[in-house]
């Protein structure tokens, strides 16, 4: 009797079980309140570890989101997918007042395999923009010699940016691969600013804008692929035209008196654009045991608005290394792969007239195999990651996150049949 055995995929159903426990939106931050949100790239577990880089990158056993052009490279008769998820505490500096936030999120879940020799094609489930935050502020407008008058201001904010993903990427020649991707984009996006008053015959007001967006979009890459396995150099490009997002953006402005709220006004705003990006990078590999890379990307903020607030142009530079010092699949400890990089990016929005917080973050990492007598090309994937969101001007938050960044590529022959007796 000949069946299909898959060990791994009965480990990827309890996995999948136990991360849909975990909250979509793992945000806690007040710079959310800005544009999208907490900008997401679409790194998978071992770009994370290596900085976010990957454009120029080509593995032939692990998926890259960043660049389509490398989905050409995956083996004839393999099944590859990879999960990830993220564990998190953040700390919000402000002055001398410190706090603490701990999230916990699932971050992606993506599928590879071979059409044909030289043609791969990737499906993909990746989070875009994430909004979460809570907090007030309070100030006293009146004193008299009956006492004062405090005004309190509270900022909330939920949702964010999804996309679902499908692509092919074909090598026509061997110094050649191209690629392209279609996308979905879906979300939703609201901010709420409510406004009271300690005295309560003062009417409070509340303000909620909403937008439930939605977009079909198209991004391309190419990769020059120089050298062999042995010794390669490869250079990557992407490009994403811009696109509109369907849904127009609104504000509903209340008036609360006691009990009753009522409608003072209603605002459209223009409709939200998804920006154009382009993307370059390089790498170098020496044989299995060396990848170095770096990455360069802009993302055409500028021409875009958020509910009329103009958006800032945002540049990414990132780098990064994997090293496996022996590799031997026989020994587990001598083919783990050692990753480490780092990143710094400009912000894409501005906070009362001054530029938003830079952030820059690095990273260290490892890839365990799974050896078995099934299956040895799978891997688990853990880094670490510290990122800071550093202030341009004195006086506003500083937030310092430390990520743990937990992933699992599963790689089969899931189109060949193992015999069982």
């Amino acid at each position: 009797m000949t069946r299909r055995i898959h060990i791994a995929s009965l480990c990827l159903l309890a996995l999948i079980a136990s991360l849909g426990t975990m909250a979509e939106n793992g945000m806690n931050s007040p710079y959310t309140r800005f544009g999208f949100g907490q900008l997401a790239t679409p790194e998978l577990g071992i770009h994370k570890a290596m900085g976010g880089t990957g454009i120029g990158m080509r593995n032939y056993n692990q998926i890259d989101m960043l660049n389509p052009a490398s989905y050409s490279t995956v083996d004839t008769l393999t099944f590859i997918l990879d999960m990830g998820a993220t564990l998190q505490n953040t700390n919000f500096a402000e002055g001398a007042v410190r706090r603490n936030a701990r999230n916990a999120t699932f971050d992606y879940l993506a599928t590879q395999f071979r059409l044909r020799p030289g043609l791969g094609m990737t499906v993909a489930y990746l989070p875009y923009s994430n909004i979460g935050y809570s907090y007030t502020s309070s100030e006293t407008v009146l004193t008299t010699d009956d006492g004062s008058i405090t005004s309190t201001n509270t900022y909330e904010g939920e949702g964010g940016l999804h996309q679902v993903r499908g692509g092919l990427g074909w090598q026509p020649f061997p110094w050649l691969s191209i690629g392209a991707n279609a996308s979905y984009t879906y979300g939703y996006l609201q901010h709420r600013v409510s406004n009271q008053y300690s005295e309560t015959s003062i009417n409070s007001r509340t303000k909620i804008y909403s937008a439930d967006v939605s977009a079909i979009g198209f991004d391309a890459g190419l990769q020059l692929i120089f050298g062999t396995d042995a010794e390669r150099v490869v250079f990557g490009a992407t490009y994403t035209p811009a696109r509109s997002l369907s849904g127009q953006p609104y504000a509903v402005d209340y008036i609360v008196s006691g009990s009753v709220a009522t409608v003072a006004d209603t605002i459209h705003y223009t409709p939200l654009t998804l920006p154009e990006v382009f993307g370059a990078g390089l790498s170098w590999r020496h044989g299995d045991h060396l990848i170095l890379a770096a990455d360069a990307m802009l993302t055409r903020y500028g021409n875009t608005t958020f509910f009329d607030q103009q958006g800032t142009d945002r540049w990414r530079y990132s780098v990064g290394m994997q090293y496996t010092p022996t590799y031997d699949r026989h020994n587990i400890m001598r083919c783990i792969l050692y990753r480490a990089g780092a990143y710094y990016s400009t912000t894409y929005y501005s906070v009362n007239g001054h530029p938003g917080p830079a952030e820059m973050g690095v990273s260290l990492g490892i890839g365990i195999p799974i050896l078995n007598r099934w299956n040895q090309r799978s891997t688990v994937h853990i880094s670490g990651q510290f990122v800071r969101m550093q202030p341009s001007v004195p006086g506003m938050m500083a937030e310092n996150y430390l990520r743990l960044n937990l992933g699992v590529s599963f790689i089969e022959n899931w189109f060949t049949k193992w015999r069982v007796n």
